[in-house]
């Protein structure tokens, strides 16, 4: 039997009991969301690298092992090297905004708020400032296609999916 506080999840045919409150829940899926966000803006930033790098001329097995090198690199590494290949710094602020707010994220979030000491109004506050950092990241992947389009480096579709509505429109 579950208690008044035990949250019972299930995944398929698995199913546990989420060992801690309500509160920790939405901020594990708050945090859990733009974590994802964060991973598909790293591998958007990876594909466009290589993408970049590539002799469209050359098939040469050489430079499909160095272009698969970019894909065990930080963030800011891919973002110094995807800033080689382009024609201005129009892009650098964002780009660097960007790898700030991960960073942030993934290594000082909870620190900030003071988790798990956290008041009603700390959670409120974190998920809040959470979800705008998941809105700009995935803002930010937006930019890039955009910025490569606009200056003919790459042709591009550019879908965005609404993560609260599940509605998907182009927008490139």
């Amino acid at each position: 039997m579950l208690g008044d506080e035990e949250t019972f999840l299930r995944v398929g045919n698995y199913g546990f009991v989420f060992q801690r409150g309500r509160n920790d829940l939405a901020l594990f899926v708050s945090l859990g969301g733009a974590l994802t966000e964060v991973q598909g803006f790293e591998m958007l930033v990876e594909r466009y690298v290589k993408f970049l790098t590539l002799d469209a001329s050359s098939e040469d097995t050489v430079q499909t092992e160095n272009t698969e090198r970019f894909f065990s690199q930080s963030l800011g590494i891919l973002i110094k090297n995807f800033q080689k290949h382009l024609p201005d710094k129009d892009i650098a602020p964002l780009l660097e905004r960007a790898r700030d707010r991960r960073n942030y994220l993934v290594h000082k979030i909870l620190r900030q708020y003071g988790w798990p000491l956290m008041s009603d109004d700390d959670y409120i506050r974190a998920i809040q400032e959470i979800e705008g950092i998941r809105e700009l990241i995935q803002d930010s992947g937006v930019e890039i296609s955009r910025y490569l389009k606009d200056r003919s480096l790459a042709n591009l579709v550019v879908l965005s999916i609404d993560h609260r509505t599940g509605e998907v429109k182009q927008i490139i």
